[in-house]
């Protein structure tokens, strides 16, 4: 458990640095006025029996394929060696991982599948804690300012959830993005998640129709 954690948040703070300069404008799929009229696309990724539902507009990467899209977009070559740091990690943990992205808005959507592992509030509370660590030593020795959002975690029963969104400031070019990141267990399955946008997104009622 805290093996895979260690990674997860590896990620997530390599994810903080990695894309700051690619912030368009508020899009459609971002707004909607009834949650049960979502429009999006079904993904099905055979090799873990899940099916993803996302907005039309996430298109699915291969590795390679999303860093050459990135090489085109992010001028600066830290950033990219950054996220090429990130893609690592993911690819090193026990399972699958799949990218989609948003050239829309620029939005990142990544995937890890890893061996079943309910998460319970203890175990919540003690992620929750490294990440805010983390945060604390990066701003140390960075222009990066972290706001949490939200933190919350929910267990029904069948499925477990832990869903942090933070808000990350860069002071010296004055730009923002926002980090979402799950942690799912259910059906004898968990997948870690990452969303990287440009504001905050309502995403829940994506997540509501995945299934696992």
């Amino acid at each position: 458990m805290r093996k895979s954690i260690a990674v997860f948040l590896a990620c997530i703070t390599l994810s903080l640095f990695s894309c700051l300069e690619v912030a368009k404008e508020l899009k459609n799929w971002t707004q909607f006025e009834d949650i049960n009229q979502v429009d999006g696309k079904t993904h099905y990724l055979g090799d873990d029996g899940i099916r993803l539902f996302l907005p039309n507009t996430f298109k699915r990467h291969t590795s390679i394929e999303y860093l050459k899209l990135l090489d085109s977009i992010v001028k600066d070559d830290k950033k990219m060696e950054i996220e090429r740091k990130r893609l690592k990690f993911m690819r090193e943990m026990e399972g699958n991982h799949y990218i989609f992205f948003d050239n829309t808005i620029n939005a990142t959507y990544t995937l890890n599948t890893i061996p079943y592992l309910p998460i319970s509030r203890q175990d919540a509370k003690f992620i929750l804690g490294m990440i805010r660590q983390s945060q604390e030593q990066t701003s140390l020795y960075s222009d990066l300012e972290f706001e949490k959002v939200t933190a919350k975690h929910n267990n029904n029963g069948k499925t477990q959830i832990f869903k942090a969104i933070f808000k990350i400031k860069d002071t010296k070019l004055n730009q923002e993005i926002y980090q979402h990141a799950y942690y799912i267990s259910s059906n004898e399955k968990t997948v870690l998640i990452h969303l990287i946008a440009p504001f905050e997104i309502y995403f829940d009622p994506f997540l509501e129709k995945m299934i696992l």
